[in-house]
């Protein structure tokens, strides 16, 4: 059985950007860079699994399972929305006056109660009592019995005089969190649990004051009532995580002082308006948020046009063509258009954003005549086709690149020796793998201390692993895999005590394993994987100490000795590949009791096979090993 097939992550990429574990240093990171299922009212999940196994292949969704792959694209672009409102827009905010009016709905919302509660004395109307009563029914909400004051009701909000300014029906109901298909959103309420099909009332056209408008998460299906295109003082409105479908409704383009509009992860197909003249009315619109759905055709230049635009998501959609140059070239927090049918040369353009998302497309043109603005922050351009040499945006950095993503491109050459020198300070992540880069990793010596998650895999890399490399100690994921690299393993674990997943695995490396050997790597390494090398020794006892690794992969070297009794004390081993070495002796009697899977096959070990590896296929210890037996072998005579 090959390693792909006990563990199909192994070969593929181990850490994106997506997924490398929280620090103190990297927080900030993480509202770029989590949420993959995190909708309004959900919070942030930890890491389940190990970081290694998150894979190039399965980063960009590339998997078997569509829905995986959705889901896949979901968490990236997610995390594109958490810059974009939360880190990016932030930091402008107080740099330039447009960016000033990112917090004018938040503030607004403070201010005027808009969390769901009202002042005491207000009494709403007969006309929007009815109105609520109606929308509450629709959406399948429960409606407070003995409260005729619909101010009182949950997520309404009411101004002294009784008008209802804020109505926050995603806080109003915890409902089921799945990945939404067309097949769920039409199934039954009882494949769901709940009532449904819930809708969207035509009688919120009647809440005519409304200012903050939220239904997030409530499975409402149909179209959007064009009666919405009453609520002229409407600045916020929520759609995000529905069912809805069909053309964006164009009730959304006759909403003057619509300051953000979120209708993500929902069904709504078609092209949008090219005109100007469509978006003339959405003077005030700063955030827009159309990702994961079904739009296509191409990009309206025209949305260059919106004079508060700040922040553009249209990933995960189908929109194909070219992207207008006068929106590459408009200042803005995020441009997210991730996982779209993009094509052309963005060779000689400049791009203005601060954070830029533009993964998974079919972008080409050599990169470095790509100008970018000195403020960028995030740059995502994995998965295109961009040629070039190495980016020189890494190298002259005026300091506020947190995150860059250039993997699986067409990019060749060797890093400049002095390209992070000065090192920038706040890097947090940098993935380049599956390119043509070569020659040796010296150059990463100087990454800064700050730098949490480092990709090279799948590159053509060539000489020693550079003590540099040991010495990061906010380093939680490294990947070096598929390289040309030789020579011993340096003592990684000294100087990081931070590392959870190390991947060194299809290289030329050799000596002992290392790490193995330093139980100060102990308490954090998660994930270590070291097969296809040429190591050589056996494995120490110390292995005993790695109480918190599930997944060690020796496979493939020339590995000699006992397999060591200590594997019984690592408690949350989930995996074992030591297939292909020169490994003899009894296999031990006692595994922990997380163990999924152990590869033992083509060495030379011999007596029974123990009681807790009885219901491991036979591939699991053969070929090799003749003088083993017992169950799933033939029996011991």
């Amino acid at each position: 059985m090959a390693i792909a097939e006990y563990h199909p992550h192994i070969s593929r990429r181990p850490i994106s950007i997506t997924t490398f574990a929280l620090s103190a240093h990297a927080i900030s990171a993480c509202l770029v860079l989590l949420l993959l299922y995190c909708s309004p009212t959900t919070a942030l999940k930890p890491i389940s699994r190990p970081l290694i196994t998150r894979l190039s292949d399965a980063r960009h969704g590339r998997v078997s399972a569509r829905t995986a792959a959705a889901a896949r694209r979901a968490e990236k672009t997610s995390a594109a929305k958490a810059a974009a409102e939360e880190a990016s827009a932030q930091r402008a905010a107080e740099a330039a006056s447009v960016g000033g009016t990112i917090r004018r709905v938040d503030s607004m919302s403070t201010g005027l109660g808009l969390s769901g509660s009202s002042s005491a004395s207000a009494q709403t109307s007969v006309a929007n009592t009815a109105a609520l009563t109606a929308i509450f029914t629709a959406a399948q909400l429960p409606i407070p019995p003995n409260k005729p004051n619909a101010c009182t009701w949950p997520g309404v909000t009411c101004a002294v005089d009784g008008a209802v300014i804020g109505l926050n029906l995603t806080s109003s109901v915890s409902r089921l969190l799945l990945p939404r298909t067309p097949r769920l959103c039409n199934s039954t309420a009882r494949e769901r649990g709940g009532k449904f099909p819930a809708t969207l009332s035509a009688s919120i056209g009647q809440l005519t004051d409304l200012i903050d408008l939220r239904a997030a998460n409530l499975w409402l299906a149909g179209s959007v009532p064009q009666s919405l295109s009453r609520l002229t003082k409407l600045q916020s409105l929520d759609l995000q995580d529905n069912c809805f479908a069909g053309p964006l409704p164009f009730a959304f383009f006759r909403l003057p002082y619509l300051f953000t509009l979120r209708t993500s992860r929902n069904f709504f197909s078609g092209g949008l308006p090219q005109r100007p003249v469509a978006y003339a009315t959405m003077t005030s619109l700063a955030v827009l948020d159309l990702g994961i759905n079904l739009l296509s055709g191409p990009i309206p230049a025209a949305l260059a046009t919106l004079p508060m635009l700040w922040v553009l998501l249209l990933n995960s959609n189908g929109f194909s063509g070219e992207i207008p140059p006068a929106l590459l070239g408009k200042q803005m927090s995020a441009l997210v258009l991730d996982q779209n049918r993009l094509s052309g040369d963005l060779s000689g353009q400049q791009i203005k954003a601060s954070f830029i998302g533009f993964s998974g497309n079919r972008l080409a043109g050599n990169f470095n005549q790509i100008r970018f603005s000195e403020s960028v922050s995030f740059i995502d351009v994995s998965d295109n086709i961009f040629s070039g040499t190495f980016p020189q945006l890494l190298c002259s950095s005026s300091g506020s690149l947190e995150s860059a993503d250039f993997s699986r491109n067409r990019l060749t050459g060797a890093v400049p020796a002095n390209c992070f020198k000065p090192a920038n300070r706040v890097l947090l992540a940098l993935f380049l793998s599956r390119n043509n880069f070569s020659g040796s990793l010296q150059p990463f010596s100087s990454l800064p201390k700050s730098i949490v998650a480092v990709d090279l895999a799948f590159n053509k890399f060539t000489g020693i692993i550079p003590q540099g490399l040991t010495t990061l100690p906010q380093l939680n994921n490294l990947n070096l895999g598929a390289n040309s690299l030789t020579g011993p393993i340096p003592p990684f674990c000294q100087g990081q005590q931070a590392l959870v997943s190390l991947n060194l695995a299809s290289n030329a490396l050799s000596g002992p394993p290392t790490p193995l050997a330093s139980p100060t790597c102990a308490p954090s390494l998660d994930a270590l994987y070291l097969s296809s090398n040429r190591l050589s020794g056996s494995i120490p006892a110390t292995i005993s100490s790695f109480k918190s690794l599930k997944w060690l992969l020796l496979d493939r070297n020339a590995l000699t000795g006992a397999i060591p009794a200590g594997v019984s004390g690592m408690q949350q081993l989930k995996g074992l590949g030591v297939s292909y070495n020169r490994l003899s002796g009894p296999i031990p009697a006692v595994w922990p009791r997380t163990m999924g899977q152990v590869l033992l096959a083509g060495n030379q070990l011999s007596g029974a096979v123990p009681a807790a590896l009885s219901k491991l296929k036979r591939a699991s210890f053969k070929p090799g090993n003749p003088n083993l037996c017992g169950t799933p072998l033939p029996a011991c005579s």
